[in-house]
This record gives structure tokens, C-alpha cells and sequence, in this order.
């Protein structure tokens, strides 16, 4: 019977991980950043981030996989429906709990039903006197193949 290993945030940089602060001092402006001082910053970020946010075993499960990727706990993935633009305040776990609202509220909606939702939820208004995006340009092929579920 095989275990599931417990996570531990410290196996997400290498053990022997010393950041180099004498490089640092020496030239702050000019200083790149080792993909091990990325891995340690964001491992120490979703340390904190985990005692300080309230979140299920399958969000952490969520976010622990979106750090060990690479990214900070309070970078912002793209969103499946939104256009979001980075400059909200939004970290993963909002975007995960919107998309999944979203979802939800979205569900047994036809296409129309869809768009109109998001469009409402994005504040838009379908107003005539702009012309549609479809109008404009043909849909690419990941529109093709992505449409409103």
C-alpha cells in the first residue's frame, strides 16, 4: 500500500539553497535572480500565504501545484472566462473561487445564456452602437476550439 509523502514547502528549493547576499549588496540593480532564489521566495511566500488564508485541502492541493510550477501563491493565472487584466488586486486562489462561481452559476446555460452572463458579470452591455467583435475579425482557432461551455 503505497503512502501519499506529506508536503513539506522546504522540498520546493534545494536543501543546500544559501542566497548569494554579497552579490546582492555588490549590485542590487544589476543582480539576477537564480531560479533557486525564485524557488525559495516562493515556497517562504506560500508558507506565509497558507497561514494566513483560509482555504480547502483541494485549493491548498491547487495552489501548492501552481508554486511548484513556478509561480507565487499571489501571482495571478489566467482566468477560463474573465479577461483580467492584472491590474485588479486578484491572486490565484481569487481567480480559482471566481472561475468556479462562475462555473456554477453557468451551469445547464446555453452558449447565448453563457455569453450574456459574462458579459453582465464583466459589466459590458450589448450595445448596438459599438461594433461586435465578431464583426471584426474572424475567431481563432483556440476560439474554435474554446467555445463557452
Amino acid at each position: 500500500m503505497a503512502r501519499n509523502k506529506v508536503f513539506n514547502v522546504h522540498d520546493l528549493y534545494p536543501a543546500d539553497y544559501c542566497f548569494d547576499s554579497e552579490a546582492f549588496y555588490a549590485d542590487p540593480e544589476g543582480y539576477v535572480f537564480t531560479p533557486d532564489d525564485i524557488a525559495y521566495s516562493n515556497a517562504m511566500e506560500l508558507e506565509r500565504y497558507e497561514q494566513e488564508v483560509p482555504m480547502t485541502y483541494y485549493e491548498k492541493t491547487l495552489l501548492r501545484k501552481w508554486v511548484m510550477a513556478g509561480h507565487s501563491p499571489r501571482e495571478m493565472p489566467p482566468s477560463r472566462y474573465l479577461c483580467l487584466t492584472g491590474s485588479e488586486p486578484y491572486d490565484f486562489l481569487d481567480v480559482h473561487r471566481m472561475d468556479k462561481e462562475i462555473r456554477k452559476d453557468m451551469k445547464g446555460m446555453n452558449k447565448a445564456q453563457q455569453k450574456a452572463y459574462l458579459m453582465e458579470y464583466m459589466g459590458w452591455t450589448d450595445d448596438e452602437s459599438y461594433p461586435k467583435v465578431s464583426d471584426l475579425q474572424e475567431p481563432t482557432e483556440w476560439e474554435k476550439d474554446h467555445p463557452f461551455e
